[in-house]
């Protein structure tokens, strides 16, 4: 496969494995930003409201 695109394409394998290790570093950083970005918020917020809902579940049991 990687030598059917390089003859379409005119790459030599250093310039495949350029083009996979800068693709990957991408979706590295893309993920880690993520992680560490907004969503971090929105799980705090997830718990912290199931927190709440379960404490008041388990007051109303009483």
């Amino acid at each position: 496969m990687p030598s059917l695109l390089s003859v379409a394409l005119g790459l030599n394998p250093i310039e495949i494995g350029l083009i996979l290790f800068t693709g990957l570093g991408f979706l590295v950083m893309f993920g880690y930003s993520s992680a560490k970005g907004g969503y971090q918020d929105l799980i705090k917020t997830t718990l912290d409201n199931d927190e709440a809902k379960r404490k008041k579940s388990f007051n109303n049991r009483r």
